[in-house]
């Protein structure tokens, strides 16, 4: 039976529970490795120092202490390693979030451990992955926004892909149910710009699903009261909504730095018709979502698509289907790590 270990920084809830069925179905055994946990020595020891430097305004690199065993880095990094040597898995998928220190990605390529990449995080942050890929330290990576494969080919980096996700089909009776209790629903963090589309929304379509973080001053607000609700979702939760759902929105935040989202994937999988803004990196998915998607810039362009889309829903249940098992299937993370370890391509 082959080996993965799984790495990232906190169980992906999101994706996790999708990547290691998907693992398990194909007859390999998964381990997930937390790359969260803080060095021990972080909190009574590095970050006070760090604080001394700062108030004494002494200049130091970024990096200070990143490359002891002191640091998270450094600590979390070593701990990665230890748990690699002791395994010696047959490959290992990195969710870029919480990173590796470059000595020991090396150190696993060295020892000819096949390593993919998954880079999810946003642009601000792309610039240590930069580096580990000029190295030359992964096998394959996958990234979420196409502008990233640009910056990969400046650096000269091979093996770079887009997009892949790793998502799970609902019941297919689910999929295709049109009795849903929610006109809309959005996931996601507030921002200024988010909460002027959902006002615009909420006189007309107050029948609707809104959580995430930093809502919390709205909990008062007679427009908010009995859309907005408190907590987390994992996966399995927002596949829940989504089946409840007849229109998922996608309000990209003013900050967004590109790349397709997991919602909106994860939304036509499970039978919603979808409104977001236009976005390029459309042009390159390889599905097809149709008469599914729609599109909106202004808020009032979005109450218009939603008037639009609520009154028309033409699509027969297998069309509907059909779409879902698209999204899902051009998502084979499994298939393309097997067909890479089996190429002769040095590690």
């Amino acid at each position: 039976m082959s080996r993965l270990i799984l790495v990232a920084g906190g169980y992906p809830h999101h994706m996790g529970e999708a990547i290691i069925k998907a693992f398990a179905e194909a007859g390999w055994r998964t381990e997930f490795f937390d790359l969260s946990p803080e060095s021990p020595w972080h909190k009574p020891f590095v970050k006070p120092v760090r604080k001394l430097i700062h108030n004494l305004r002494i200049k130091r690199h970024p990096e200070t202490f990143d490359n002891t065993s002191l640091s998270n880095l450094g600590w979390r990094s070593k701990k990665w390693w230890e748990r690699m040597q002791e395994l010696k898995p047959d490959a290992a998928l990195i969710l870029r979030g919480n990173r590796i220190a470059l000595p020991q990605l090396q150190a696993a390529k060295a020892a000819r451990f096949p390593l993919f990449c998954w880079m999810v995080e946003p642009a601000n942050k792309i610039s240590s992955f930069l580096i580990e890929a000029q190295a030359g330290v992964y096998r394959e990576m996958f990234v979420y926004a196409r502008s990233y494969l640009d910056e990969l080919k400046k650096v000269g980096a091979t093996g770079t892909y887009y997009p892949h996700r790793a998502l799970e089909l609902p019941p297919e009776s689910a999929v295709t149910n049109r009795q849903r209790p929610y006109q809309w629903s959005f996931l996601g963090a507030h921002s200024p710009d988010r909460e002027k589309m959902i006002r615009a929304i909420l006189p007309e379509f107050p029948n609707g699903y809104l959580q995430g973080s930093r809502w919390r001053h709205l909990y008062d607000d007679p427009l908010f009261k009995n859309v907005l609700h408190y907590g987390y979702f994992g996966q399995k939760e927002c596949f829940d909504l989504y089946l409840k759902t007849q229109i998922g929105l996608d309000i990209a935040s003013e900050e967004s730095t590109g790349g397709l989202t997991m919602r909106i994937p994860e939304l036509l999988a499970c039978g919603c018709k979808v409104l977001m803004r236009p976005s390029p990196e459309l042009e390159a998915i390889p599905w097809n979502p149709g008469t599914r998607l729609g599109f909106y810039r202004t808020a009032e362009e979005l109450l218009t698509q939603l008037r639009e889309t609520t009154a028309t829903d033409q699509e027969s249940p297998q069309e509907i289907l059909a779409l879902a098992q698209s999204v899902v299937g051009h998502r084979d993370m499994v298939g393309h790590i097997e067909r890479a370890l089996k190429t002769d391509n040095p590690i």
